[in-house]
């Protein structure tokens, strides 16, 4: 993480805000949180997060982007509209997003396609046939 200054976090659930604290405390970085709830990202401002106004505001001020959102229409609502896919900086090798939650892989494989990068980890992958094959058996 040394070559990343700024490091934007959405979804601040019972997963997220932990994660994010940690990253707060541990990195080191400049940490932009962005929930729709105020509570923790209260919580988060009081232990030295910044706080971002929109999704759009995380994606164009960091350099590592963690999505921790539960569910694939939470995954789907910050890669379209004013989200990452328009706001994303072009060129840019250091734009990246590690999504933490448990969205099927195709959809999180769906969005990196229209952002033209490569999808989730392999493992998800391998996962995601296993779980087709156990289905149709």
């Amino acid at each position: 993480m040394q070559d990343y200054k700024t490091v934007g976090f959405i979804g601040l659930g019972v997963m997220g805000e932990p994660i994010c604290r940690n990253l707060l405390k541990k990195s080191g970085k400049r940490v932009l949180a962005l929930d729709l709830s105020p509570e923790p990202l209260a919580r988060l401002q009081a232990d030295g997060a910044e706080i971002a106004a929109s999704v759009a505001d995380v994606i164009t001020q960091s350099d590592l982007l963690f999505l921790c959102l539960p569910s694939a229409k939470h995954v789907r609502a910050v890669f379209e509209g004013d989200g990452i896919l328009k706001n994303i900086r072009a060129g840019r090798s250091s734009s990246i997003s590690a999504p933490l939650q448990s969205a099927r892989p195709a959809i999180l494989r769906s969005s990196c396609r229209q952002r033209a990068q490569p999808g989730p980890m392999r493992r998800s992958r391998a996962r995601d046939r296993q779980r087709r094959t156990a289905r149709s058996a």
